[in-house]
């Protein structure tokens, strides 16, 4: 039998709870162990068990042998890599329909190719968490009708990407991770992404008992996803609202995109028992969706090439100079049209950087399903969809990707 190495504290991806693995609870096994105090009668019992098998498997009460495991606090399940590899744990954060669903959906098809970095292994850790990224990249990346418009749905504010467990005499409502394990350069690590709705980032939005957000206590990097799209200065230079709406862009104003990045950085100091005047524990980086949109007005235009590394494959994470000629562009853009954007991005962290992508590469539309945006998947041809993650990762793990990491 081999033997396993294991890390010397879990933080559960649900909850966010430390613990040592030897607290690790098993799932019971036999049909007669159902209903747990903290998940509900429909769930099978967990428990600390004292017995195992000749297979290092443990036994549950009934003597049934048990190996799925999961949180010593709120009881979801584990996947097997989140006990014996170190996390990194990004959180993906933005404003209602910026963009963050169809860059994570992009991102992870993208990587999943081994086309976006040499030597990068990217593989789904637990695909049952995954399930709706998956769904999406199905929709838009592996359609088997490629001619048939697919619709981009929104980030639900509850259902599927959320789970409900009880701690004491309250219920709390959790957000799905996605998990993936990364690895590159001999080194791996179990990635946790986070896609929560935008609304939840408003401010007066983080509730006692649904703490949707609190990845930002121990996340690792930020991608504030940005879309230039919905403010009126850049409207205006593309237009009016009419013609950013006929070629997928927001055209609306319905939020200050600058104060959900501040209300994001308060939550983070109160989380992490910060003061105002102490620096983020993390890198920030701006992530400009819909680039393929707004990338003509900047100066030089970025849309037809991306810096001159579009030929050829899109999906590729480019070189670190590229990023950098990509960055100053972006950074005058925004100090043109969105400074106050700019300027609060800069007093968060003076450091930080700033990548554009296109999640589809073309526009989509709603002429086919009414006011619902829908694209043909054989249009969708993203351009650096994974390179905002890269990016961040690049930062909280310099050593899986230290040609992309500053300094």
């Amino acid at each position: 039998m081999s033997t396993r190495s294991l890390v010397s504290s879990v933080t559960c991806p649900h909850c966010w709870a430390e613990f040592p693995p030897a607290q690790v609870r098993y799932v019971a096994e036999h049909a007669a162990l159902m209903g747990d105090p903290v998940l509900g009668d429909s769930a099978a019992m967990r428990f600390l068990p004292s017995r195992f098998d000749a297979r290092g498997r443990a036994i549950d009460p009934f003597g049934a042998s048990a190996s799925r495991m999961a949180c010593m606090r709120c009881h979801l399940e584990l996947p097997p890599a989140a006990l014996e590899l170190p996390q990194a744990i990004v959180s993906i954060v933005g404003a209602p329909a910026s963009g963050k669903s169809v860059m994570l959906a992009a991102a992870s098809f993208s990587l999943r190719s081994g086309l976006v970095v040499d030597g990068l292994e990217f593989v789904d850790a637990d695909p049952s968490l995954n399930d709706l990224t998956l769904e999406l990249e199905s929709s838009l990346f592996r359609s088997s009708t490629p001619d048939s418009p697919a619709m981009i749905a929104k980030t639900d504010l509850a259902g599927r990407l959320y789970r409900s467990f009880r701690v004491g005499d309250a219920n709390w409502t959790a957000p799905k991770p996605q998990l993936f394990v990364v690895g590159r350069k001999g080194k791996r690590h179990l990635l946790c992404l986070y896609d929560n709705a935008g609304e939840h980032f408003l401010p007066g939005a983080d509730a006692p008992h649904e703490p949707v957000t609190r990845h930002l206590g121990v996340s690792r990097a930020l991608v504030f996803v940005v879309d230039p799209t919905q403010d009126q200065r850049v409207i205006e230079r593309l237009g009016g609202r009419e013609a950013v709406q006929a070629v997928g862009g927001a055209g609306s104003i319905d939020q200050r995109q600058d104060l959900i990045l501040i209300e994001v950085a308060n939550r983070v100091r109160r989380l992490r028992g910060l003061s105002a005047y102490d620096p983020l524990p993390f890198r920030i980086v701006l992530a400009l969706s819909k680039a393929d949109i707004w990338g003509s007005v900047t100066d030089p235009p970025i849309a037809a090439d991306f810096g001159g590394f579009r030929s050829g494959q899109s999906i590729a994470v480019p070189p670190m100079e590229v990023l950098q000629r990509a960055d100053a562009t972006c950074r005058e853009f925004l100090a043109r049209y969105m400074p106050e954007l700019l300027a609060t991005a800069r007093a968060l962290d003076p450091n930080l950087r700033i990548v554009p992508f296109s999640g589809l590469g073309n526009p989509p539309s709603s002429a086919t399903l009414g006011t619902r945006l829908a694209i043909r998947p054989r249009d969708v041809k993203p351009v650096w969809p994974a390179a905002p993650l890269v990016v961040a990762l690049s930062e909280a793990e310099p050593a899986l990707f230290p040609e992309h990491a500053v300094g």
